[in-house]
C-alpha cells in the first residue's frame, strides 16, 4: 500500500536544556540530559474508506476525537478517541459541502470543526452534528489554522495587500477586523522559506512569528507587539545569506548553504511557556536531503528553556502534523511497516516539570 511522503517516526524525543543564547549563537552550556516518551499511542483504523495518502493536518477535539485532513482524496477523517473509524466528512468538489484544497484544521469545540481551503481561499465552519457546512469565512494571503479564544475567531494572515498581520471574527456572518502590521518578510519573494503564518491566541495574548525563524512574537489582541522571544538553539538555524542570490537564478541551489530551518508550529503553554517547532534540512554532498524535528519551551522569565527537543522522522523533508490539547502534545506518526500503512497518535504530556 503507499503512503505519502508524510511519514514521521517518533520513539524517544530528547530534550537538551540550553544556557543563555540569542539567534547566531553557537550550543551554549548544556544541562542535564531528559527524556520524554509519550504516555499514550493510539493506532488510527486501516479500512480502504479511511485511507490516509497524504496526512496535511491533525486535529483533536476535547473529547479525544482525532481529525485528518487528506489532500489526495479532499476530505478531512474522522477517528473516535479509541482510533476507530468514523466518517469521512466532505468531498471532493467547489459545492457548498465539498473541498478543493482542505489543509489545516481546527478542533473549536466537540461539535465544530475550522477546516481551511487553501484552494477556495476560504475557512469552513463545519458542524459535525448536521454534517455539513455552518459557515464559509473568505480568507485572504496566506492564512493560518484559526484559534477560538474568548468567544471569538483568529486567524494568521499575512496579508500583503491590505498591509496586515491577523484576523479576527465576531460572528462568522460578519466580515473579519483586519489586525496588526504585516511583517517586511512576507513581501520578500522567498516567504514560502522562512514566513511560515501560524500564531496561537489565549486571553489577551497573541504569540506568531517574527520573521526568519528566529523570533516569536507576543502581542495584545489587537495585534499590537508587546514583547519577544529570541530561539535559541543547539543546531543551526537561519537562511544562509546567498539565499536571495542562489534562488534568482544566481546559481546553484545546492551551493546556497548547508542547512535551512523551517518554523511549522507554535503553542502558548500554560505558566507562561511558548513552543516553537522547527524542521532543520541539511544538503549533503549537493544531492542528498537529511532532515531533523526540534521543539524549544521558552518564557520571557527565562524559567522555562527547553532547546531543541530531537524529533527524528524517517522521512527527512516531512513536517509532523501536530496538534495540542492544553498540554498535551499529539503527533500523528505516518509510515509503513511490510507494505501496510500505519497511522498512529502519540500523546505527550508537556508539562512545567519538563520544561
Amino acid at each position: 500500500m503507499h503512503v505519502g511522503s508524510t511519514r514521521v517516526l517518533l520513539g524517544v524525543l530528547t530534550v537538551f536544556l540550553e544556557g543563555c543564547g540569542k539567534p547566531g549563537d553557537e550550543a551554549g552550556q548544556l544541562g542535564r540530559r531528559v527524556e520524554l516518551t509519550p504516555f499514550a499511542t493510539v493506532r488510527l483504523e486501516d479500512r480502504d474508506t479511511a485511507y490516509i495518502a497524504k496526512p496535511n493536518a491533525l486535529g483533536v477535539s476535547r473529547a479525544g476525537e482525532f481529525f485528518v485532513t487528506d489532500m489526495p482524496s479532499r476530505r478531512v477523517l474522522r477517528f473516535d478517541a479509541g482510533g476507530a473509524f468514523v466518517e469521512a466528512i466532505g468531498r471532493a468538489g467547489g459545492g457548498p459541502d465539498e473541498f478543493e484544497g482542505p489543509h489545516s484544521l481546527t478542533a473549536l469545540d466537540d461539535s465544530t470543526l475550522a477546516i481551511v481551503d487553501v484552494l477556495r481561499r476560504q475557512a469552513v465552519l463545519w458542524d459535525l452534528r448536521s454534517k455539513s457546512a455552518r459557515a464559509h469565512l473568505p480568507i485572504g494571503g496566506l492564512t493560518s489554522p484559526l484559534v477560538y479564544s474568548k468567544g471569538l475567531l483568529y486567524a494568521a494572515s499575512a496579508d500583503v495587500e491590505h498591509g496586515t498581520a491577523g484576523l479576527r471574527w465576531r460572528s462568522p456572518y460578519e466580515e473579519p477586523e483586519r489586525l496588526g502590521k504585516v511583517l517586511d518578510v512576507y513581501r520578500d519573494r522567498f516567504y514560502a522559506i522562512w514566513g511560515t503564518v501560524l500564531a496561537d491566541v489565549s486571553g489577551d495574548s497573541i504569540l506568531y512569528f517574527g520573521g526568519r525563524s528566529e523570533y516569536l512574537i507576543i502581542a495584545d489582541n489587537e495585534w499590537q507587539p508587546r514583547d519577544s522571544l529570541p530561539i535559541p538553539r543547539v543546531a543551526r538555524r537561519g537562511i544562509p545569506v546567498e539565499i536571495d542570490y542562489s534562488l534568482g537564478g544566481g546559481r546553484n541551489i545546492y551551493d546556497v548553504g548547508k542547512q535551512l530551518s523551517i518554523p511549522f508550529g507554535l503553542k502558548i503553554l500554560s505558566g507562561g511557556r511558548y513552543a516553537v517547532f522547527h524542521l532543520d534540512a541539511s544538503i549533503v554532498n549537493n544531492t542528498s536531503v537529511i532532515g531533523q524535528v526540534f521543539m524549544t519551551v521558552l518564557s520571557l522569565s527565562g524559567a522555562s528553556r527547553c532547546v531543541d527537543v530531537l524529533m527524528p522522522s524517517h522521512d527527512p523533508t516531512a513536517i509532523p502534523r501536530l496538534a495540542f490539547v492544553a498540554d498535551t502534545l499529539f503527533v500523528l506518526d505516518h509510515y509503513v511497516v511490510a507494505d501496510s500503512a500505519i497511522a498512529e497518535v502519540s500523546k505527550y504530556h508537556i508539562g512545567t516539570d519538563l520544561c
